[in-house]
């Protein structure tokens, strides 16, 4: 469904699981590009002019133990 939106200009799914998170952008050739992004990542949000460490998303998550 966010593909059809034609002012939407970035997308994330961010795991909630582990440390990570995919950027869904849309380029200039009105194309979808995926960036992956993991510890220690700067995530980059053009469309709204942020930046920020993936660390900062994740502030105060607990992950619990697998197993």
């Amino acid at each position: 469904m966010y593909r059809r939106n034609p002012i939407l200009q970035d997308y994330l799914l961010v795991d909630a699981e582990k440390i990570a998170i995919d950027l869904y952008r849309h380029n200039e050739l009105g194309n979808w590009e995926i960036i992956n992004y993991q510890a220690g990542d700067t995530i980059e949000l053009k469309s709204i002019n942020l930046s920020c460490l993936i660390e900062d998303i994740y502030e105060d998550i607990v992950f619990e133990a697998v197993g």
